[in-house]
């Protein structure tokens, strides 16, 4: 079986990811801390995840289209660029003591774009990289290479909190970007389906309609959609708002539990990976996601109630591993059953699907606010396990077929 590390380029991109990644989850530990030491509200802590999702919703078909017209390999280059400007910038007014909360926000949406154009591109480049075969191993590598970096980054993160200050986080930040951006300029696949369809597909207006008419007329990336919604609404917040809060405000523990208790996250999200990507078949993969949501809500539920962090901790794990491969189940139908030159949109669907955390991120900031941080979560638990349970019985996840791929594409655009 073809091993995607047989691959040069493969190689490369996962390190980019992997050094992107680190960034990133350093950034998902300190801003919502930063925003707790400046304001102490739990609803600008919500206001903070939703400002980095809102260009997902508002940009996502748009850079799906961008993605397809373009090599991809340019589009990744300028993203992490973009990550360098943003990150950079956070840097220089925590270091001459200017940074106030609407920074934190306002760059925080800037971060948002880069990863509107990101995600798409990352992953609509992979068929160009390795062949059908290897698709599958291929996704879920590449997310264990964030899922593994939520570990040592939100790792890192705790101890800077502990030993250190805003200062060092957004510095290190900074420089690992960096490494990023030269790492993805290595790549040497362009991608270049997007080039094909930039002369053949018409302006980007139509060419990004034509994604939401395959979308209707296919009908399943709709369910695809629907699912990944219910995900990113009631799970996916509670590691930006609620974890900050039990840990500093219900339980009282040293703010670089945070950290350590996202890097535990990490791990589950690593282990879930790794499963995903041993698996030969997948039969149902609509249900498996709705079962996966299941078990995210039961967590959420349970984390409510739990008297110290050992609780906290293990209901994380399960609800990280829980988030990580239903976004790797969706992003792999997508990827396996649209055409080439059709993938940086069919990936932005889920750009949409990700820009509804803006929605429950202001939902659970505001749900903290009105309820606490332990009834806010339990709010948020049930809401999703009733509506995971409602799409497992309902046609939605039959909709949701078997990822394949024609073994005719072997190689296209290597």
């Amino acid at each position: 079986m073809f091993s995607p590390f047989a691959s040069r380029d493969f190689r490369v991109l996962w390190l980019a990811i992997f050094l992107r990644s680190a960034a990133l989850w350093l950034d998902q530990v300190a801003r919502p801390v930063l925003i707790v030491e400046l304001t102490g509200s739990a609803l600008l802590l919500g206001a903070v995840l939703a400002a980095r999702m809102a260009p997902n919703l508002l940009l996502g078909l748009f850079a799906g289209t961008i993605v397809d017209r373009y090599p991809r390999r340019v589009v990744l280059v300028m993203s992490q660029a973009g990550n360098v400007a943003a990150t950079g910038a956070l840097f220089l007014l925590l270091l001459f003591d200017l940074a106030e909360a609407w920074h934190v926000i306002a760059l925080a949406a800037a971060a948002g774009v880069n990863i509107a154009f990101f995600q798409p591109a990352r992953q609509a480049i992979l068929p160009s990289m390795v062949p059908p075969a290897a698709l599958r191993p291929a996704v879920a590598l590449s997310q264990t290479a964030n899922t593994s970096m939520r570990i040592g980054g939100a790792l890192l993160a705790g101890l800077l909190l502990e030993f250190a200050d805003f200062i060092w986080i957004y510095g290190a930040m900074t420089g690992i970007y960096a490494g990023a951006v030269i790492c993805t300029a290595l790549i040497r696949t362009k991608g270049t389906a997007g080039l094909s369809a930039s002369r053949t597909g018409g302006s980007l207006a139509r060419q990004t309609l034509s994604g939401l008419r395959w979308a209707y007329e296919t009908r399943w990336p709709l369910a695809v959609l629907a699912i990944s919604v219910v995900m990113f609404v009631f799970l996916v917040p509670y590691q930006g708002v609620f974890i900050p809060l039990m840990v500093i405000d219900v339980l009282g523990e040293q703010k670089s539990w945070v950290g350590y208790l996202i890097a535990i996250g990490g791990a589950g999200a690593a282990a879930g990976s790794l499963a995903l990507a041993g698996l030969r078949t997948i039969p149902a993969p609509g249900r498996l996601m709705a079962a996966l949501l299941i078990a995210g809500g039961l967590s959420l539920a349970a984390m409510s109630g739990a008297p110290h962090l050992a609780v906290v901790a293990a209901c994380v794990f399960v609800a990280a591993a829980s988030s990580t491969n239903v976004m790797s189940l969706a992003n792999l139908t997508l990827l396996a059953q649209a055409s080439e030159g059709m993938a940086g949109r069919a990936l932005s669907l889920m750009n949409i699907a990700r820009g509804m955390i803006l929605v429950g991120a202001l939902v659970t900031g505001g749900l903290a606010d009105l309820l606490g941080a332990r009834g806010g979560l339990l709010t948020m638990g049930i809401c999703l396990a009733v509506s995971a349970v409602l799409m497992f019985a309902s046609p939605i996840a039959r909709r949701v077929s078997e990822p394949e791929r024609s073994d005719s594409r072997d190689g296209a655009n290597r």
